[in-house]
């Protein structure tokens, strides 16, 4: 091989390795939890290393819960701890400039995380992200959520469809 076709093959080597470094690991996206389909979840989640994870949840009757960790973290890797204990914890929820909401959360110490299992909190994360509002929340002896999740994805808008469905059905029966 010349030298010239070498300096050409570690040229191309060397630009493919330094563009692999700049980007992203990951994308923060929402995605389906292991085990859902992407076209019809009931739990999607967001997993980015920068910024508050979130994980949102379907119930059968089309109620959403939500879970929002309170620093960057991934939370598939944060449920797989052993985290026995919780306290209910005082909350303030906000998306944008809209009027906060009182609410009563469960703080989980051991994976640094916050839970809502109220409809009305799931649905301001919810909104938030359709909205590509910053979403704010005060926790009183936790900490504190400031955090803009990522813009709805297909996988999202099969997840409002799905959780849609399933109220639908609810109310009819």
């Amino acid at each position: 091989m010349t030298n010239k076709r070498k300096s050409v093959r570690i040229g191309a080597l060397a630009l493919s390795i330094a563009t692999a470094v700049a980007l992203p690991a990951t994308a923060n996206e929402w995605r389906a939890w292991e085990g859902q389909a992407e076209f019809a979840p009931l739990a999607i989640y967001t997993d980015g290393s920068d910024t508050q994870a979130a994980l949102l949840t379907c119930d059968a009757k089309g109620m959403l819960s939500a879970m929002i960790s309170l620093q960057p973290a991934s939370l598939p890797e944060q449920l797989a701890k052993n985290a026995p204990y919780s306290r209910s914890e005082s909350a303030t929820v906000m998306v944008g400039s809209a009027s906060p909401v009182e609410t009563t959360v469960r703080f989980i110490p051991a994976i640094d995380a916050i839970e809502s299992r109220s409809h009305e909190v799931a649905a301001k994360v919810f909104n938030a992200a359709v909205l590509g509002e910053p979403l704010k929340m005060t926790i009183q002896r936790a900490g504190n959520v400031d955090t803009v999740l990522p813009e709805p994805n297909e996988v999202f808008k099969a997840f409002a469809k799905t959780c849609q469905k399933v109220r639908d059905a609810r109310t009819k029966s």
